[in-house]
């Protein structure tokens, strides 16, 4: 039972590692406008080298590579190393959390699970190319609205009701903050994946998702002001802390918000 516990455990976070692999290989593709986005082999952008199996391998081919192009040598960053790990965590943390490696997964469980893989997806989608591009594309963040506000009403996780309110509040707020800064401190990208956290999560998690957002965004960027790797006026994309905040909140938001509260009332 264990070995096969360890087994689907390794496979689950090597699908997530793919996946984010694949991802990567998109979100350049549709930056540069290349055709055969989601077809095509995967080449080395410096000897272009159609790049071979062993080369493609999640996580194990950068480390036997130690991180460099099998072919010309050139240095792969290890941001694409993390990113494979990150996703690959992200995937089997969800297995983790419906129980689905220990107990025999129902149909609800099951339905819950794909729910947020799909999610999860996007999630990585949107990470990387605002991470990379400071940009969050339509053909991302509009099918992520509309399989969030899909799933919660099949699922019924939340009301409809909970999901218009919570959308308009986060939206409304991000387009205060476009207002004011006259569009650089927020993005329009912003504003619709605060109509994507809103759908999801609902008002309550939803606040909580942006309270988390900004606290890991304040901390990031004091740690590169310190070390003075970027300068005061200096853009950082906050789509991914809007993501990690979201995730988090899917993961342990209702345990949060009880902690909370349970603290006040104390």
């Amino acid at each position: 039972m264990l070995t096969t516990t360890i087994v689907f455990s390794f496979l689950i976070f090597m699908t997530g590692a793919a996946i984010s692999s694949f991802l990567l290989v998109v979100t350049h593709r549709l930056r540069h406008n290349k055709k055969g986005i989601l077809k095509g082999r995967s080449y080395c952008p410096k000897c272009k080298n159609t790049l071979r199996p062993a080369h493609l391998v999640p996580v194990f081919s950068w480390l036997l590579l130690r991180g460099k192009c099998g072919f010309c040598k050139t240095k792969i960053p290890a941001q694409y190393l993390l990113v494979e790990v990150l996703s690959g965590l992200s995937f089997l943390i969800l297995f983790l959390k419906f129980n689905f490696l220990t107990t025999t997964p129902q149909l609800p469980i099951l339905l819950n699970l794909m729910f947020f893989l799909i999610i999860t997806g996007f999630f990585i989608a949107i990470f990387l190319y605002d991470f990379f591009y400071q940009e969050i594309p339509d053909r991302f963040s509009l099918p992520a609205i509309a399989i969030a506000v899909i799933g919660n009403l099949v699922l019924e996780k939340i009301t409809p009701l909970d999901m218009l309110i919570g959308s308009l509040t986060i939206f409304s707020f991000f387009l205060l903050q476009f207002i004011l800064s006259k569009g650089r401190a927020i993005g329009g990208g912003d504003l619709r994946l605060g109509l994507l956290m809103g759908a999801l999560l609902g008002l309550k998690l939803g606040l909580l998702a942006l309270f988390i957002s900004y606290i890991i965004g304040g901390i990031f960027a004091t740690i590169l002001l310190l070390n003075k790797t970027v300068k005061g006026k200096s853009q950082i994309a906050f789509g991914p802390f809007l993501i990690v905040g979201t995730y988090l909140s899917i993961l342990y938001g209702e345990q949060l918000l009880n902690w909370y509260l349970n603290i006040i009332n104390y």
